[in-house]
């Protein structure tokens, strides 16, 4: 992922353990830190940032994966001023895993249970992520037009079995020149 992320010191032992094997995580200090994403190149990160935001790139949108778990984020121009102006220069989308272990599988617990608190406890952290599911194993469809870009979450019933079924979860567009990721309705037909 090329969003920051700050992981909340808030979080149970086993909850930070979890997330810290599911993301790559590390503690550094004792304050957890991801240094396995672009958290861990904080100095390049923040160039490609600068130049999106002084060189006014418009319809970036940063497609990734990896981490087995589903996102959607605005990339803050400024983390530290973002919950003040909002002022985002990218998006990105994130796609979970198929099978891969998610934060349930780990934690040994049924699926969006512990998970829910860890979510909505990153989400506070982090107020440019608007989109997070730790436990959903699935696939996603991208949609991208002259319109902006959408991206639908499609979970599975059942992951280690081929002919699963699969249910819209959610979805996320990026319109045109907003640099913003918005909920909104419906699968693509």
């Amino acid at each position: 992922m090329i969003a920051p992320v700050r992981v909340p010191s808030t979080l149970n032992t086993a909850e930070l353990a979890g997330v810290q094997k599911l993301m790559g995580g590390t503690s550094i200090s004792g304050v957890p830190y991801n240094v396995d994403q672009w958290d861990g190149y904080e100095a390049d990160r923040n160039r490609v940032v600068r130049h999106l935001r002084d060189n006014a790139v418009k319809d970036t949108v940063f497609l990734t994966g990896d981490i087995h778990s589903g996102w959607a984020c605005d990339i803050p121009a400024d983390p530290a001023s973002y919950p003040a102006t909002g002022d985002s220069v990218a998006a990105e989308l994130v796609c979970t895993s198929v099978t891969s272990d998610n934060l349930d599988d780990i934690l040994n617990v049924p699926p969006r249970t512990a998970s829910v608190s860890v979510e909505n406890a990153i989400k506070a952290a982090n107020p440019h992520v608007k989109y997070l599911d730790f436990d959903s194993h699935g696939y996603s469809v991208l949609d991208v037009t002259a319109a902006g870009v959408r991206m639908d979450w499609y979970v599975l019933a059942e992951r280690t079995s081929a002919s699963s079924g699969a249910t819209l979860s959610t979805s996320f567009n990026v319109q045109a020149n907003s640099g913003k990721v918005t909920p909104t309705q419906g699968g693509l037909q």
